[in-house]
């Protein structure tokens, strides 16, 4: 009866906006995985599912004020 309540509070909704927010960031058509049909199919999955529960990563861009790298 707990888990009914915290799905239907305010908690609930964070986090099911929070797994919605994962869902569209990463459901573009090269992040989206085929049917898990081998190992490697099943690897992209986990990955994406990874990528879904982890989406505010995405948004750093970390600046290295070490020094400049030239080619």
């Amino acid at each position: 009866m707990d888990f009914l309540k915290t799905l239907f509070s305010v908690k609930g909704l964070l986090i099911a906006l929070y797994i919605l927010v994962g869902v569209f960031l990463n459901t573009a058509s090269p992040h989206l995985p085929t049917t898990p049909s081998s190992v490697s199919s099943l690897h992209s999955w986990v990955q994406w599912i990874i990528s879904v529960l982890f989406w505010p990563l995405s948004l750093w861009k970390p600046t290295f004020t070490l020094g400049k790298w030239t080619p």
